[in-house]
């Protein structure tokens, strides 16, 4: 049995072509070696594209396997009514110690009076007191930051019994800054922190 004689010409091209370069191959082991080095370069680049993509699946996996456990426990939680009731309570008794104030004049007043006042009664000797009003970001419109930057002359004796009006006073204040040195002279530099809400008072509905 023959080949047909009516062989498409682009097929016995293509078949000798690829018959005249295996020969070419077999005969120049250079050639030979060549073609395998870039063969082995380029099965090697696959496979590491193929290990990049395997990870970044395997860390979407992940991702997304612990974000399903999440919303199952959250689901499966039968606490978090209660731990949302305690949330609520804690953020009403913090907003019930916030300074009312009518304006960030009146605020920025009560805290200086307050200082002066306290400072005063518990000894505290030339008692300075400047205040710093700001509008910090995150916070709700309504509320303002009151900054009160205190020196005095103090004894232990004197900064204990300020210390105590401060933890007492029923309105929020927080020591930010605490600094007391008593050589070569004592002095006393403190930071205060307040938080007032401002309420704007409709005076036409008080008449």
């Amino acid at each position: 049995m023959t080949a047909p004689e009516n062989s498409p010409p682009e097929r016995t091209g293509l078949f000798g072509l690829a018959s005249g370069f295996l020969a070419e191959l077999k005969q120049n082991r250079r050639a030979s070696a060549g073609l395998m080095a870039i063969a082995v370069l380029v099965a090697g680049y696959g496979l590491l594209l193929l290990a990049d993509a395997n990870d970044a699946a395997r860390r979407a996996y992940v991702e997304e396997n612990q974000h399903l456990q999440r919303i199952a426990t959250d689901r499966d939680d039968k606490d978090w009514p209660a731990r949302a009731a305690a949330s609520a309570a804690m953020r009403a008794a913090l907003e019930k110690r916030l300074w009312p104030a009518d304006s960030d004049g009146v605020a920025r007043a009560d805290l200086q009076d307050w200082v002066t006042a306290n400072g005063r009664q518990a000894g505290l000797d030339r008692i300075r007191v400047s205040i710093e009003l700001t509008t910090p970001k995150g916070l709700a419109p309504d509320l303002r930051q009151v900054i009160a930057a205190i020196g005095a002359l103090p004894t232990d004796t004197v900064l204990m019994q300020f210390l105590d009006r401060i933890e007492r006073e029923p309105h929020l204040l927080i020591i930010d800054r605490l600094h007391v040195q008593q050589h070569p002279v004592a002095s006393l530099e403190m930071t205060l922190i307040a938080y007032a809400r401002i309420v704007r008072f409709n005076r036409s509905t008080m008449r």
